[in-house]
């Protein structure tokens, strides 16, 4: 029963992290399905792929519904998701093929070092994409193509890579954030349909099926709940709580 009630506090905080910062909810949902997949012993030599495949079906609902809000407020910036959709999509490719060709033992490693430095960028309001941007901004297909790789091997909607990006281009973080959030969506989708490509047997036995009852609709209310608190919080100062749980997390599963 304690199990259930801590799948509704993860996909709750997931649920606003995706409305309220557009970072999707995958950077709560992975660690947290990871920590109890070791913890309980289940399983076992796959934790951490079965943590990000159920995450990124949780973030299509997360991610939706805040996506949804968003678009009824008129804050996505449609033109860019157009422009980068093929870039993020064949990213994602790439994201899942590792994952499936991979031993989870150097997955786990790989995860811990890229959350320490998504923890980072968030903490330090991603300088140095903003430092660099006139270099991003030449690159930019390459860049949202990388972070569509990264995002689908992660398990996450890709907002902290996407959100400083797209605020120097639109000028608005509220509107940088709404877009992120489609952009999420992207990524969650094409990598399901890539997940079924690669290897159709990951929905029988690479999914944490409770676990996904659960996360789905807390998600979901979390995502409500995080778009409303858009509207009355700094994001900022919510963003930096954040990230220091996230650096707690990654050195945990680099101890363990």
């Amino acid at each position: 029963m304690e199990l259930i009630y801590v799948y509704i506090l993860i996909g709750f905080i997931g649920g606003i992290t995706a409305g309220m910062l557009g970072l999707g909810g995958g950077i709560i949902f992975v660690p947290g399905l990871m920590i109890i997949h070791k913890y309980f012993n289940m399983f076992s030599g796959h934790e951490l792929q079965v943590a990000v495949y159920t995450s990124l079906i949780c973030i299509i609902f997360a991610g939706s519904t805040s996506s949804y809000l968003h678009y009824k407020n008129k804050l996505i910036n449609l033109n860019l998701v157009r422009k980068y959709f093929l870039f993020v999509s064949v990213g994602c490719f790439f994201g899942i093929y590792i994952l499936e060709h991979t031993s989870s033992e150097l997955l786990e490693i790989i995860y811990s070092l890229i959350l320490i430095v998504l923890a980072i960028l968030l903490i330090s309001d991603a300088r140095i994409i903003k430092d660099n941007i006139k270099i991003l901004n030449k690159i930019g297909y390459l860049y949202f193509f990388s972070n569509g790789t990264i995002s689908s091997l992660m398990g996450i909607g890709g907002g902290t890579l996407t959100v400083p990006y797209l605020s120097f281009i639109i000028n608005d973080i509220k509107k940088s954030i709404a877009t992120a959030s489609a952009i999420g969506l992207i990524i969650a989708i094409t990598s399901l349909i890539y997940m079924f490509i690669l290897n159709a047997s990951i929905y029988t036995e690479k999914l944490n099926h409770l676990s996904l009852l659960i996360l789905i609709p807390s998600s979901i209310f979390g995502s409500y709940t995080g778009v409303y608190l858009l509207k009355i919080i700094d994001p900022e100062k919510v963003k930096n709580i954040f990230s220091a749980l996230l650096i707690v997390v990654a050195f945990y599963l680099l101890i363990d």
